[in-house]
């Protein structure tokens, strides 16, 4: 196990950064988004061109551009002696073999001895043993060196179980280090009624004398099945449990009556043509593979659930009801579920990893205050836990301090240490971003049901985020969402025993020096700081004026798509694994430049809005 630096650029960060320690990453961000970006990519390349030449990088993809004639995507991924480092890779951009940009990060210095201590078979029993899930497949282990939140190089075993997350543990002695979720949360022709009323067409399938919710029309089947409430459906479908074909949702005429089933299925047919007529993007997965959904869950939440769970392997959506059981199932949310899974496919398929990203920390107080309660650095919180044999166990978690050197403490005069998970801000706000975009290109603009606006969740009655005014709405009815880098929610850490697992205890939130906290965790501030880029994407396409006082000409709605296009494709054709804001910031720039030249309408909005909100 091998301490690595926290951060590679600190004045990109708000307040105090921790210190830097061994193994630096090596941050690339290098594009011609600007004539003296010229050195950089040159220089960038050959770093890539060395890597390759010593085996610490290896090409992982490489794919010709979808839009652009002439370029190619290239994807090196890091290995150390021959062991993957999850996340940790150079994304090349070439033109007819000469470089055009390269980003992403690697590890410098690594020097983790690869002999595991168990063997591929002993760390799944160890896996099962301390997670209480059972192996979600057939296949053995992966030996990994992973980056860990908390700045360490690990060697460990990784597995995805039966519980929906893939599991990490150190290769050498078999402790828990590291987990990863896999929930991403939030030909006949039929018709039926919708969440609001409104008729919609639906394509289904005849068979035996029934129709069947499969729309074969497209080139993307798209299945929706029927959870009739069930929760425990989820897992006959996220494991391909044999009789999940009966769960297809089904009617005997062709006039369907249930909205959840109507609208859900209809509207990710909507998402589908929106993907493949403006993003030249064909459904989920890029390969017009089958799109599976599940409604009618009895829980208020919808979500996507990546590989290695579904039907086959490939993921699935799935769509609950809201208290006044309103199905989940309107436009937007459709698409912004089904986004990611587009997420996950394009840079599983580039890159081997999925979208990783990156979290950085920032030194804060000492002292918190939180609905009367002060915690200290140097206390420690207790969670309370079910297990299947002592019943309710208290296990005791030290909150993570950091001294001025940057050694994790326990005194009282540490600071703690707050941290930001960009990956899943970043996830969350292409979603919201492609959502949004799918309801401008089906509905008209305005007011009211079935009508495109900046909102999200309205024609199911959910007061949900605001690409426009993100700050109307507060976290937890006291703090604003985010419009900008610098008012961020950051989050602390309290480590369970002596493993690296983490999680969430508050939700922070730093305006200059100064932090205020929330009594929840809202997923490690994924969802609440997702509105700092798809701010950025509203201020590109309508213009005015930001809260930081910086004015942005927008392209115009006539021509919004081409601010969609350049944020799709910084993500689907040049983002590496690993991102963090700042990196994304680069790419949409890149990305504008590729698609509408530099200096176009489209490029100096996009350079505009990102400047706007801290990027």
């Amino acid at each position: 196990m091998k301490r690595i630096v926290f951060f590679a650029a600190a004045s990109l960060l708000i307040g105090a950064a921790l210190p830097a320690q061994t193994a630096p990453q090596r941050q690339v961000v290098a594009a011609t988004s600007s004539p003296s970006d010229s050195v950089a990519v040159i220089r960038a390349n050959a770093l890539l061109e060395e890597l390759v030449r010593t085996d610490e990088l290896v090409l992982r993809s490489a794919q010709p551009d979808r839009t652009v004639p002439g370029r190619i995507h290239e994807y090196f991924a890091q290995v150390h002696r021959g062991v993957p480092v999850r996340g940790a890779g150079l994304a090349r951009q070439s033109a007819d073999g000469v470089p055009v940009s390269v980003f992403g990060t690697t590890f410098a210095d690594i020097d983790i001895d690869t002999d595991p201590g168990l063997d591929a078979e002993a760390a799944l029993a160890r896996m099962e043993a301390l997670t209480g899930a059972a192996r979600a497949t057939a296949e053995p282990a992966e030996l990994v060196i992973v980056p860990t939140m908390l700045g360490e190089l690990v060697l460990a075993w990784s597995a995805p179980l039966q519980d929906y997350r893939t599991w990490f543990v150190d290769a050498h002695d078999g402790e828990l280090v590291h987990r990863i979720d896999h929930f991403f949360t939030e030909a006949a022709v039929g018709s039926g009624m919708g969440i609001t009323g409104e008729r919609q067409k639906m394509s289904t399938w005849s068979t035996s004398g029934r129709y069947e919710a499969r729309d074969r029309l497209r080139p993307a089947e798209i299945v929706t099945m029927n959870a009739k409430g069930r929760l425990s459906t989820i897992d006959d479908v996220a494991n391909a449990d044999p009789a999940w074909p009966s769960l297809v949702a089904l009617d005997a005429d062709n006039e369907w009556g249930n909205p959840a089933v109507v609208e859900g299925h209809a509207n990710l047919g909507f998402t589908y043509d929106y993907l493949f007529k403006n993003q030249n993007w064909r459904g989920m997965d890029g390969k017009d593979g089958t799109i599976y959904s599940l409604v009618n869950l009895s829980f208020f939440n919808a979500f996507f659930l990546s590989a290695p769970y579904g039907p086959e392997g490939g993921g699935f959506v799935a769509f609950g009801e809201t208290s006044d059981d309103v199905p989940l199932v309107p436009l937007d949310i459709a698409a912004h579920e089904l986004m990611h899974g587009v997420t996950f496919s394009a840079l599983k398929e580039r890159t081997g990893s999925g979208l990783v990203g990156a979290h950085t920390g920032v030194l804060g107080p000492s002292t918190i205050s939180v609905r009367g309660e002060v915690i200290r650095c140097g206390d420690t919180h207790f969670i309370e836990e079910e297990d299947e044999v002592e019943g309710i166990v208290v296990v005791h978690a030290p909150y993570l301090c950091y001294d001025e050197d940057g050694n994790p403490t326990t005194s009282r005069s540490g600071r703690f240490g707050l941290f930001l998970a960009h990956g899943g801000a970043i996830n969350e706000a292409y979603s919201d971003i492609i959502g949004t975009a799918v309801e401008f290109a089906t509905h008209p603009p305005g007011e009211g049901d079935l009508r495109a606006d900046y909102r999200s969740g309205e024609d199911a009655g959910v007061n949900g985020r605001r690409m426009d005014r993100p700050n109307l709405l507060r976290v937890g009815g006291e703090l604003p969402y985010p419009d900008a880098m610098g008012k961020e929610f950051r989050f602390v850490v309290a480590l369970r025993g002596e493993n690296l697992i983490s999680y969430t205890r508050f939700g922070m939130q730093m305006l200059g020096n100064r932090v205020f906290s929330l009594d929840q965790d809202g997923y490690s501030g994924v969802h609440w700081n997702s509105t700092i880029l798809s701010h950025a994407a509203y201020l590109a396409i309508e213009g005015g004026r930001h809260s930081s006082g910086r004015t942005v000409e927008g392209v115009g709605v006539a021509n919004r798509g081409q601010i969609e296009q350049a944020f799709f494709r910084a993500l689907v054709d040049l983002a590496p694994s690993r991102v963090t804001f700042p990196i994304m910031g680069r790419m949409i720039r890149q990305a504008a430049m590729d698609l509408h030249g530099d200096g176009s309408a489209a490029s100096t909005a996009i350079d505009q809005a990102l400047t706007a909100v801290g990027l």
